[in-house]
C-alpha cells in the first residue's frame, strides 16, 4: 500500500466524475486506501473505496461557515496521510490538515473571476471580494503540499506560489466510452444535446430559442441550478423540443451521447469560462459527436485545431441554429468532423494521460 488518501468534498456529490471516478479511482488502483469524506452519502463501492457522510447545513451560508471545521474533525479522524480537498470553502481545513499530513488543494474553478461575475453582488463589492478570496488562496497554497489545478489559468496563477503544482485536467474516460453505439449520423435521432449543469450563463435561453420552431429534439442531461431558472425554461418558446433527463450517471450520459448528432458547449463568455477546460466538449469528441462551441480564442484553438465541429458566437441563437442545421444536413461532415475529434481524444485529451500526472503528484512510479 502507499499509504491513506482522505478526500475531501462539501460541494459535489460523492460520486462526482473528477472526484470519485477519475482521481479516487485511479489511487485506489495505484495501491492507495482511499476514504472519501462527502455530504450526501455513506458507504464501501466495490473496489473498497470508503464514503464517510459529513453533515452540513442546507442553508448555504451556514455551509460555508462550518464546513471548513466538520471536515477537519471528520479528515483528522480517518488516520490518512494524504488530505486532498476539493473546495474553496475548505482551504482552513487544508492549512490545519497540512500539520498531520501531505494537503493537497484541487482547485476545479477560477473562483476569483467567478466572484467577478456574480450578478447579484455590486461591481465594487465583487472586486474586493475577489482580491480578498485571491489573497487568501495564494497565501493558504504556498504552505501546503500540493496543488491540482483543472485548468491552465489556473495553474499558471498558483504555480507561482506553490512549486509542487500540476496541472490535471479533467479529460474523458476512454474506457466509458468504449462502445458508443451507432456512429453513422444518419443512425442517429435528430437531436442534439446538452451534458452538464444548467444555468443562464451556461446558455440554456439560447439553446433553447436555437431549435425553436424546428424539428430538432435538445436533450438536456443536467440538473437546473434553481427551481425558478426550470420554470423560466418550461415557458420560453423551444421548451417543446426538450427531452430533460434531469441528473445522469455515467452509463446514462453514455446513451445520450449515443442519440445525438451533436454536442452543445455554447457557454456565456464570461471571464470563468474564457480559459476554461469543459469536460463535457471533450466527451462529445470520445463519443464522435461533431462540437458545437463557444468561439472563445482558447476553444477556438481546440476546435480547429482537431478539426472537430463548429464555432460560434453563444449569444447569438440564429448562429447556433445554423450550425446545428449544417452538421444535421452534411452527415458526411458530421462523421469526419466526430472521427476527428475522438482521434485527438485519443492523441491527447483523456483521463488515462491525466492520471499519469497525478501520479507524480503523489510521487508514485508513472506507469510503463
Amino acid at each position: 500500500m502507499n499509504g491513506h488518501v482522505c478526500i475531501m468534498t462539501s460541494v459535489h456529490r460523492h460520486d462526482d466524475v473528477r472526484i470519485y471516478h477519475k482521481e479516487a479511482k485511479a489511487l485506489r488502483e495505484k495501491g492507495f486506501d482511499v476514504t472519501i469524506l462527502c455530504p450526501d452519502y455513506e458507504g464501501t463501492d466495490e473496489n473498497g473505496i470508503r464514503f464517510v457522510r459529513v453533515l452540513l447545513p442546507k442553508q448555504r451560508m451556514r455551509r460555508i461557515l462550518t464546513a471548513s471545521g466538520r471536515f477537519y474533525r471528520a479528515a483528522k479522524r480517518t488516520g490518512a496521510q494524504w488530505f486532498h480537498f476539493h473546495d474553496p470553502e475548505l482551504l482552513g481545513a487544508g492549512k490545519r490538515l497540512s500539520r498531520f499530513g501531505r494537503a493537497i488543494y484541487d482547485v476545479h474553478e477560477d473562483v476569483p473571476r467567478q466572484i467577478l461575475n456574480k450578478p447579484y453582488l455590486k461591481p465594487w463589492f465583487a472586486r474586493i471580494a475577489a482580491r480578498v478570496f485571491e489573497r487568501r488562496e495564494m497565501r493558504i497554497a504556498k504552505k501546503l503540499y500540493g496543488v491540482a489545478a483543472a485548468a491552465p489559468v489556473i495553474y499558471d496563477r498558483l504555480r507561482t506560489v506553490c512549486r509542487n503544482t500540476v496541472l490535471i485536467c479533467n479529460y474523458p474516460k476512454l474506457s466509458e466510452f468504449e462502445e458508443t453505439g451507432p456512429q453513422q449520423p444518419k443512425q442517429r435521432e435528430n437531436s442534439v444535446c446538452y451534458v452538464g449543469g444548467i444555468t443562464k450563463i451556461r446558455g440554456i435561453f439560447e439553446m433553447l430559442e436555437a431549435v425553436a420552431g424546428t424539428d430538432v429534439k435538445l436533450i438536456l442531461a443536467g440538473e437546473f441550478e434553481s427551481q425558478e431558472l426550470y420554470e423560466q425554461a418550461k415557458r420560453r418558446a423551444g421548451w417543446e423540443n426538450v427531452e430533460y433527463l434531469g441528473f445522469l450517471g455515467r452509463e446514462g450520459v453514455r446513451r445520450v451521447l449515443q442519440r445525438a448528432k451533436a454536442g452543445l458547449v455554447t457557454l456565456h463568455p464570461v471571464p470563468q469560462y474564457l480559459a476554461a477546460l469543459p469536460v463535457k466538449m471533450f466527451e462529445y469528441m470520445t463519443a464522435q459527436l461533431p462540437v458545437i462551441a463557444s468561439d472563445f480564442p482558447y476553444w477556438n484553438g481546440i476546435v480547429d485545431e482537431a478539426r472537430c465541429g463548429v464555432c460560434v458566437d453563444p449569444m447569438q441563437p440564429e448562429e447556433i441554429r445554423k450550425a446545428i442545421a449544417y452538421i444535421i444536413r452534411h452527415p458526411d461532415t458530421a462523421k469526419e468532423m466526430g472521427a476527428a475529434g475522438k482521434k485527438a481524444v485519443l492523441a491527447q485529451y483523456n483521463w488515462e494521460k491525466e492520471a499519469q500526472k497525478l501520479f507524480l503528484l503523489y510521487r508514485c512510479e508513472p506507469e510503463g
